[in-house]
């Protein structure tokens, strides 16, 4: 009798465990897995989309039609999803012009300017041929200049006389904000231009003389300025063509 009981609670057991590691099986199988799903990007070009080099043609082109003073330009601009140009312009600015009715004559030697700053594209998902951007600029110079042939005049006696003030030495920083339109001509090759409105934070004068050109910034009197540029593009990626040959087997 103590043996059939035995036998008896070991089967009720053994059932027991069974049904428990049944129900354990069917609970994680009714479980649905999470896949990993993979999230798009919002960006359709990569975070580093090439190294854009660019030239300023406006200023050498206005001194070839008589104007007597500019800057000379590079720019150099690191594309990062089509959509953000964190930008690099440095010149060289330089002027020999005497200003409309103005006694003087103002020389300013060739002196370095930079420029640094960063663009925006709206169109940075677009593969167009062309897009329109915004940016900002902090410019900064170092500069000498000679003011000449100052004209003065005496009224009592009937005579005029000439000056000079030379060896100035002077500091200027400023900030532009700038809309411009670029567009593809060839492949990597891009044109295109800007129009700036500057303000000018500080320019250092002198006892006897106030600078009247900034290399960088242009004539002191003017707000406005405008570039027109030629780019280039250079890939940070090689293009990697994924060219599958056929090879057929002839008996």
């Amino acid at each position: 009798m103590l043996k059939k009981r035995n036998n008896l609670l070991s089967v009720i057991f053994l059932l027991i465990v069974s049904a428990t590691f049944a129900q354990q099986r069917q609970s994680t199988n009714s479980v649905p897995q999470k896949k990993e799903e993979k999230k798009e990007s919002k960006y359709k070009f990569p975070l580093l989309n090439g190294l854009i080099l660019g030239v300023d043609l406006y200023n050498p082109v206005a001194n070839l039609f008589g104007q007597k003073y500019g800057n000379y330009e590079a720019s150099l601009e690191l594309n990062m999803y089509n959509r953000f140009f964190p930008t690099w312009e440095i010149g060289i600015g330089r002027a020999d012009n005497r200003p409309e009715e103005m006694n003087f004559t103002y020389v300013g030697k060739p002196a370095l300017y930079n420029r640094i700053g960063i663009n925006y594209n709206f169109h940075y998902n677009n593969d167009g041929p062309g897009n329109f951007f915004v940016g900002l600029r902090y410019g900064f110079s170092s500069f000498k200049y000679d003011i000449t042939n100052i004209t003065l005049e005496s009224p009592y006696w009937g005579t005029s006389y000439s000056e000079s003030i030379t060896g100035q030495k002077s500091k200027a920083q400023w900030i532009e904000a700038l809309g411009g339109i670029r567009v593809r001509l060839y492949k990597d090759l891009m044109m295109g231009w800007t129009v700036r409105y500057k303000w000018l934070i500080k320019a250092k004068s002198n006892e006897f003389s106030t600078p009247w050109f900034i290399p960088g910034y242009g004539n002191k009197g003017s707000v406005l300025g405008i570039t027109y540029s030629i780019y280039y593009k250079f890939p940070l990626r090689r293009k990697v063509a994924d060219n599958k040959t056929d090879v057929s087997v002839k008996k």
